[in-house]
């Protein structure tokens, strides 16, 4: 049957797709939950990453999961050490 995924391909499928949306809501949340200012202090903004999480997440899937790696691996130890 051409075009089917079937058994352990479609499982593996679902976990990846799963994965992702699991680290873009991750990102997303940290970056909510964290003040504009702390961002400010680490030369970022706040605004700027939650729109490039949601936009690219919603819209190129997978380049917005490496826009939400970029962000948990990057920017967030920088905005959370200027929190304290």
């Amino acid at each position: 049957m051409t075009g089917e995924i079937q058994g352990g391909q479609g499982l593996i499928i679902l976990l990846v797709g799963l994965i992702g949306i699991a680290i873009a809501l991750w990102a997303l949340v940290d970056a909510v939950s964290r003040p504009a200012a702390a961002f400010a202090a680490a030369n970022s903004s706040k605004t700027l990453w939650i729109a490039l999480i949601i936009v690219l997440s919603l819209v190129t899937g997978i380049i917005g999961i490496g826009v939400s790696i970029v962000y948990l691996v990057s920017i967030r130890p920088r905005v959370k050490a200027v929190m304290g």
